[in-house]
């Protein structure tokens, strides 16, 4: 891989090209170019269902012109070629009928830089040969842990990325960075009775994360909690407290909070967090924030798809919702209401002496796609309580552990979720294990019912989060957090 991928010298040209969508009229405009080298090997009863390699480069141009944004790609990156997909962008924004008012992008300073993030085990520098071996490693470890387990699939992934961002206002930007990720699912069964488990580990990072994380161990995580599910029952039916595991926790906020927070949502009134900034409405125990900044992470990231440098955000403090997650635009436009307001004395609920700015939240999933108000890593800060004075309070309740699945609709506030894994609490102790255990009920209703927030902080689960069909990785931070009260789905109504 050359280290010269876009240096000084083709950023002038890059530049000459996006120079000319400025003199054709356009307000604004920006390019990102990517090149990506990735491996995928999949292996399935000992069968390689798939192994390759392969190598993506290309570039993505936005312009903005009057009130409308144009954006094109292309996987040729001479200066002809660019130049043709900023005139393809800046024609299909003038194309476009004007809608609102004018797009005013907050400020930023213009970043110079150039980071790389060097791992001891570089994914390029590692063999085919031994990437199969540890993909095996895994698979043995979760087929031979119980005569239960029927069924093992370990999927491998990797990557390195080089990126280059420029804009019109000065930025230019050069990162160099590997990400490694690795899931295996496991199907247990006994009789008639199937169960799976999935376990997932990654990380931007090179191929000693998993001698860090030990990628056997995941696999047996995988592998025994199918086994374990085979004994497990239905849950009851009804309203009871719950507990939910660092991963749910974390899964949970990112779901339920984290997507409705997103100030696009907000703008196009799709969210229950609209007009609600600086207003209580969560537990004062909850604390959440959404942290790009995390080294190793899943969803770390230097610098957005914006050129926006990467950061800590406060979307929760003490029960309070503080901050939306911003583009450039959409931190523009609350500003525009926040001004106009005070400038007539006007009532707009929730933004009023709250700063705006953007917070770096910008992600696209390749060059190919435009930026997305997005999550990165949420995190939620340990509280007091430990786990046995979490259990101690709980009559009858639930203990429940994982995400299976679920959705979320942010317009209404209304959440279900399936936990992989459950115990029934009754008299503060565990009990019966119980499986396809549903929660259900409504965002800012649970989010104040939070009662107790653990201090065994972990790391939890990692994914690619899908929003307008881009998916980027993302992953949770959590403590246990305690729910007042929550409708389970089951078999019996208590």
């Amino acid at each position: 891989m050359s280290s010269n991928f876009v240096g000084r010298a083709d950023g002038l040209k890059l530049r000459s090209a996006l120079d000319c969508a400025l003199d054709a009229g356009a307000k604004y405009a920006d390019i990102r170019v990517e090149r990506t080298y990735g491996t995928i090997i999949e292996l399935n009863e000992e069968r390689v269902r798939e192994l390759s390699f392969g190598v993506d480069s290309g570039g993505g141009v936005r312009v903005l012109y009057e009130s409308t944004w144009g954006f094109a790609s292309t996987t040729e990156l001479s200066t002809v070629r660019v130049k043709k997909a900023f005139e393809e962008a800046l024609g299909v924004a003038r194309a476009l009928p004007r809608v609102g008012s004018e797009i005013e992008l907050a400020e930023v300073s213009a970043v110079e830089d150039e980071f790389s993030l060097k791992p001891r085990l570089s994914p390029e520098d590692i063999s085919v040969d031994d990437k199969l071996k540890l993909v095996k490693d895994a698979f043995n470890a979760a087929k031979t842990h119980n005569p239960h387990v029927k069924s093992v699939t370990v999927v491998y992934v990797d990557g390195f990325e080089e990126r280059l961002f420029m804009n019109s206002e000065g930025a230019f930007i050069v990162t160099r960075m590997p990400a490694v990720m690795l899931r295996v699912r496991a199907v247990a069964r006994r009789g008639g009775v199937l169960q799976e488990a999935t376990e997932s580990v990654g990380a931007v990072a090179g191929l000693e994360f998993f001698e860090e994380v030990g990628i056997e161990s995941a696999a047996l995580r995988a592998a025994d909690r199918a086994v374990r599910l085979l004994d497990a029952k239905l849950p009851p039916a009804g309203r009871v407290p719950v507990i939910m595991d660092n991963k749910l926790t974390g899964v949970f906020m990112h779901e339920a909070l984290g997507h409705a927070a997103e100030a696009d949502h907000v703008l196009a009134g799709e969210s229950i967090l609209a007009s609600k900034l600086g207003t209580q409405i969560a537990s004062p125990l909850l604390n959440v924030f959404d942290d790009p900044t995390i080294e190793y992470s899943h969803g770390f990231y230097k610098y957005d798809d914006e050129g926006v440098p990467a950061r800590r955000t406060t979307l929760i403090k003490d029960g309070v919702l503080v901050s939306y997650l911003h583009s450039r635009e959409t931190a523009g436009e609350l500003r525009r209401l926040q001004e106009r307001q005070e400038r007539y004395n006007e009532t707009v609920a929730g933004i009023t002496d709250v700063k705006i700015e953007p917070t770096g939240n910008a992600r696209a999933a390749g060059y190919g796609e435009i930026p997305l108000v997005r999550m990165s890593n949420t995190v939620v800060n340990p509280g007091d309580w430990s786990f046995e004075e979490m259990l101690e309070d709980v009559k009858f309740g639930i203990y429940a552990k994982g995400m299976r699945g679920g959705q979320v609709d942010t317009t209404r506030g209304e959440f279900q979720f399936s936990a992989e894994e459950a115990f029934l609490v009754e008299q503060g102790e565990l009990k019966q294990r119980l499986k396809n255990v549903s929660l259900s009920g409504l965002t800012l209703e649970v989010l104040k019912n939070v009662d107790a927030v653990g201090r065994d902080f972990k790391h939890g689960s990692i994914g690619f989060c899908g929003k307008d069909g881009q998916e980027v990785p993302v992953a949770e931070y959590a403590p246990h957090v305690r729910i007042k009260e929550i409708l389970v789905g089951g078999a019996e109504r208590q």
